[in-house]
Parts: C-alpha cells; sequence; structure tokens
C-alpha cells in the first residue's frame, strides 16, 4: 500500500529505509533483552543502550524525512505515529534492561517474565515482517491479529505475576520499586507493539 502513495520521490524511498532500519534495530535490541533475562547476563545491557542510540539517530532521520515533504500532507501524521509508538516500544526496552540491572528475579515469577520476553520478541519481529509486506502492498491482516493473539497472552501472565508479588516480602523500598517498574515496562512493551501494529494496518486499509 505504500507504494500508492509515494510519488516517485527518493525522499519517501529513503523514509521507509529508515523506518525499516529503526523496526530492526529495535528486534535487535529485543533479541538482546531477551537473552538478557533468560540467561542473567546483566553485562549485555550496554549492547541495548547503544543499540537504542543507534535507533534514535534512525528515528530522527526518519521523521526528518518525513517532515522535509515525503508523502503526501494527510499521510505524514499517521506515518509519524507509527514512527514514535515503535519509539517508545524501544524506550521500555532500554528501560527494562535498566531496571533488570537492579533486581534478581524473583523464583516464583522468573518464569513468566521470561516467557514474557520470548512474546514480546516474537511481536516484534512479526511487527517487522508487517512493516516489509505493507510497503510491497501486501495484506497484513494475519500478522496483526498474531500481534493481538500474542499481546491477550501477555496480558494474561501479567494478570498472573500481579497475583502473586503482593505477597512477595520486600526488603527494602528501592528494591520492591526498582522490581515493580521492571514488570510495567516488560508488559508495556507488548500494548505499544499492538498499537504499532493497529496504526499500520489503518494506514493500509485507509488507501485500499
Amino acid at each position: 500500500m505504500f507504494k500508492k502513495w509515494m510519488r516517485g520521490d527518493r525522499k519517501e524511498e529513503a523514509a521507509l529505509t529508515a523506518m525499516h532500519e529503526h523496526l530492526r534495530l529495535l528486534c535487535s535490541a529485543n533479541g538482546v533483552l531477551a537473552d538478557l533475562i533468560h540467561q542473567g547476563e546483566k553485562s549485555r545491557a550496554e549492547t541495548i543502550y547503544d543499540l537504542e542510540r543507534e535507533g534514535d539517530m534512525a528515528r530522527r532521520h526518519a521523521l526528518s524525512i518525513i517532515f522535509e515533504g515525503a508523502f503526501l500532507p494527510y499521510i505524514r501524521p499517521n506515518l509519524c505515529r507509527f514512527v514514535e509508538l515503535v519509539d517508545q516500544a524501544f524506550d521500555t526496552v532500554e528501560d527494562t534492561a535498566r531496571y533488570f540491572e537492579r533486581i534478581n528475579l524473583h523464583d516464583s515469577t522468573a518464569e513468566e517474565c521470561r516467557t514474557i520476553t520470548s512474546l514480546n520478541k516474537e511481536m516484534c519481529e512479526i511487527l517487522s515482517i508487517a512493516f516489509q509486506r505493507a510497503v510491497q502492498g501486501q495484506d497484513i491482516r494475519e500478522q496483526v491479529l498474531a500481534i493481538r493473539i500474542l499481546e491477550k497472552r501477555v496480558d494474561d501472565l501479567k494478570a498472573e505475576i500481579y497475583q502473586k508479588i503482593h505477597s512477595l516480602p520486600v526488603s527494602e523500598f528501592w528494591q520492591g520499586k526498582f522490581y515493580a517498574d521492571f514488570l510495567e515496562s516488560l508488559t508495556t512493551f507488548s500494548d505499544l507493539i499492538e498499537d504499532a501494529s493497529d496504526a499500520l494496518y489503518v494506514l493500509t486499509v485507509s488507501f485500499r
């Protein structure tokens, strides 16, 4: 569908390339986060921070090209919204890594947290596929549905975790706060990926 909006201007191709790079970096960072939480190698958090800085440059590059006049004016706000949702998801990956450095996963919730990181990773990869299909003018309903199903699984796991944590002993205030912030950012990621996939879907169906 994107090709319908392109006017043969290289700016539009450059903007799509930058958006795809932004998504690729997000998936890479999210993959490192999954390894970090599964294996407990906290030293790998630095890799996520480096990828986030690269992602920020890709986001600014994409937005600057769009603001310079790529695509028709009425399309630009929705494109920018998609880019910003991807960036917010990137921020939650960085936040999750920072909080994880300050906590130790409690045995009673560790398995759920690891499963959520795997689901987040899968959702991110599906969003990247959906973006590529949208650029090629292909239907993305299957990908959007898959993301919604996975997001529901994350929501269910979040509910299970919050059923357990209220009874866990907390040694001191900051440990409890960092643990709560870690869980919040870990589970917010899926909401943002779902919002981004919905925004992408709206973009594609609006111009059929």
